[in-house]
């Protein structure tokens, strides 16, 4: 509707607008809907005016793609959620006292001098994680509310210069806040370091990055390589913050890279994962564009991270107190709120991984036409298709005769089509890389530690590989049928051929002794 529309109940104008088709999923609805506040009809005229405006600017913006920002651009656009704040709380700026309050998370991550951090949890690994988090993602709620306002959708590098800008704009507004709570209202000085917000599109110049774009280069990478959803979204992220200082390819040197890894080891990141994961997935990515004829060398070779030399005070795999309480908790009633899915986890998987060495995320993935049954013989399947294995490569494992006896053959028939041990009917549209058979996997290591297996030296999850590799060294299981059902690369080249038939994995899957509960 192009005029103000009168409620029929309440009388009060309102503002109604038919959301172009290619644009619902974007906007979420199909139809915009506003109060005027009014029952004036030439107020309502105004308004009416200034929001049709808005909204339509708003979907031309939609309708424009992914936008990529300059730092100017950023900066632009953290000036106007400055100066938003500002006018939102001048008249009013509160309290001096919570105004200094509020100002701790902005020091923390643009003047750590000033604020001091207690860790409380022995657990460094999250400690770093959790602040690293509030960091970075502290202003979002901001940020989205005025990119959604205005329609405006950023690619990643965009969005961390935008998180960059707004860090330092909200920080200097809430500081001009504080003089106005303590009686200062001269005007900010720093105000006008904001420039004017110029979205217009630049002339395209030769000199264009095109495929020399970093993020491009990553993309197309990605693309041939066909990487794993998990691997993409590990990776992505720490791709574009490089790309946000060095946008192309080409001007990436050495002597930045080395700067880099030292900057990332200062904020307390530990050394393996600066090389696990910053490293290797800048490494790999710029190996990829040499080959294609991106860049003529690749920058990151000859440089590496200095790990220092681990303290090992336990075993990897858990002892047999720990085993009993894990495989006798898993025949414990579950509670009565869980769902039916994560009971048969809680219920299978344990086991399952106790006599398979397998991966917690192969078996939580499992379907029911992964129990398959060749020349008598009761094998579990492990392949992609259900979602990710090591290598992406396929392999059998035998079912072992205690899991049988339990009933796992009479469960499995029991069960329809499809996934064993979660609901797919449940899923919520989350990323690809975050799939719901890794939700299970997480829960059932957090319901390990309840169940008191608290020593933070074992991994709740990992560890059941590490103990049937111990157990099949102590049967003198068969080394190559021991690697294959693991999903470990063979030991020679010679191993490699050929393949296991079904009886010969369960004649070496039933060496492994019982584990029986008392």
């Amino acid at each position: 509707m192009s005029r103000p529309s009168r409620h029929p109940v309440t009388g009060i104008y309102q503002f109604r607008k038919r959301v172009p088709e290619h644009l619902i999923l974007l906007v979420g609805k199909r139809e915009e809907k506003v109060s005027l506040g009014t029952r004036d009809p030439q107020e309502a005229k105004i308004v009416h005016a200034r929001i049709l405006a808005v909204t339509e600017a708003r979907w031309r913006q939609l309708a424009a793609g992914v936008i990529s920002l300059s730092q100017k651009q950023a900066v632009a656009m953290s000036g106007e959620i400055y100066r938003a704040m500002i006018a939102e709380h001048e008249d009013d700026p509160g309290s001096a006292r919570l105004r200094e309050a509020g100002l701790i998370a902005d020091h923390l991550h643009l003047r750590p001098e000033k604020v001091k951090v207690v860790q409380l949890t022995k657990d460094n690994a999250l400690f770093e994680k959790v602040l690293e988090t509030y960091r970075t993602r502290r202003n979002d709620r901001a940020i989205y509310d005025y990119l959604k306002c205005h329609g405006y959708r950023l690619d990643e590098p965009s969005l961390v210069l935008l998180r960059n800008a707004v860090a330092q704009a909200i920080l200097q507004a809430k500081e001009h806040l504080l003089k106005m709570a303590n009686g200062d209202y001269r005007p900010d000085p720093d105000a006008d370091r904001f420039p004017p917000l110029d979205l217009t599109p630049k002339k395209q110049e030769a000199s264009d990055l095109g495929k020399y774009a970093l993020m491009q280069v990553f993309e197309d990478y990605v693309r041939e390589k066909r990487m794993a959803a998990s691997s993409q979204k590990k990776w992505r992220g720490i791709i574009a913050k490089v790309a946000a200082e060095v946008p192309d390819i080409r001007d990436l040197t050495g002597d930045w890279v080395v700067s880099w890894k030292d900057r990332l080891l200062e904020k307390g990141l530990s050394a393996v994962y600066v090389r696990d994961s910053h490293l290797a997935s800048l490494r790999a990515t710029c190996a990829w564009a040499k080959g294609n004829r991106r860049i003529v060398a690749n920058p990151l070779d000859g440089i590496s991270v200095a790990v220092p030399q681990k303290t090992t005070t336990r075993q990897k795999w858990f002892t047999s107190e720990e085993t009993e309480i894990i495989l006798k908790g898993s025949l414990v009633a579950p509670p009565p709120r869980a769902t039916r899915e994560m009971a048969n986890a809680r219920r299978w998987v344990p086991w399952l991984c106790a006599y398979t060495g397998a991966r917690v995320g192969e078996i939580a993935q499992l379907r029911k036409e992964d129990i398959q049954i060749h020349d008598g013989h009761s094998l579990i399947w492990i392949t992609p298709e259900a979602g990710s294995t090591k290598n992406r490569n396929p392999r059998f494992v035998a079912i072992h005769p205690h899991l049988l006896e339990q009933g796992f053959a009479d469960f499995v028939r029991a069960r329809p089509k499809g996934p064993l041990f979660y609901d797919p009917s449940k899923y919520r549209g989350g990323k690809a890389g975050n799939a719901q058979y890794n939700k299970v996997s997480e829960r059932l290591a957090a319901w390990v530690r309840e169940l008191g297996v608290s020593d933070p030296r074992i991994r709740p999850n990992h560890a059941w590989r590490h103990l049937f590799k111990t157990e099949a060294r102590s049967v003198f299981m068969d080394v190559g049928a021991r690697d294959y059902m693991q999903g470990h690369v063979p030991a020679t080249e010679g191993e490699a051929y050929g393949g296991y038939k079904p009886h010969v994995l369960a004649h070496e899957v039933a060496k492994l002794p019982r584990f029986e509960i008392t």
